[in-house]
């Protein structure tokens, strides 16, 4: 989408903040017991008591509200009656639909306790994205952008 008035930059602020809230509420959520249809199920109700929808759904007919993985499922997993069981490394993809802006973000949440092997995954991820997030700016190509997350994942 191209931003190209206040009102629109409103909008995907709006978004984007429920966005991170709702991730947020399910990461508080995120332990040893849960399945991942009950994870999404609080993802859902949180971000459709502020008035959005499940992006996902909306576009393709996705069978969950939130895509879930887990462990080795790479992205956009379907919740249902999975069970997360400690040392689980589970992503949380929010995508939503608030006054038609869409946003999307993820993130991966460690289920305690975390083996040392996952936490160090975690750290060269975030690693990864922050200096992929300092490469971008206007006027670089996105090749700089990807170069900068690969040096970072090779030293981690």
């Amino acid at each position: 989408m191209t931003i190209s008035s206040e009102t629109d930059l409103a909008g995907m602020q709006r978004v984007g903040q429920l966005v991170a809230r709702t991730i947020a509420h399910m990461r508080a959520a995120v332990r040893p017991g849960i399945t991942t249809a009950e994870l999404d199920g609080v993802g859902e109700r949180f971000a459709e008591s502020h008035g959005a929808r499940s992006a996902p759904r909306l576009a393709y007919d996705f069978p969950g509200f939130n895509c879930l993985s887990v462990n080795d499922e790479i992205v956009h997993g379907v919740p249902g009656s999975r069970v997360l069981r400690d040392g689980d490394v589970v992503k949380l993809d929010v995508t939503l639909e608030l006054d038609g802006y869409m946003a999307d973000s993820a993130v991966t949440v460690l289920v305690p306790p975390a083996s040392p092997e996952a936490q160090r995954l975690q750290r060269a991820a975030r690693l990864a994205f922050n200096q992929g997030l300092a490469a971008a700016r206007a006027g670089r190509r996105l090749a700089e952008v990807g170069r900068a997350v690969e040096a970072a994942a090779r030293r981690e």
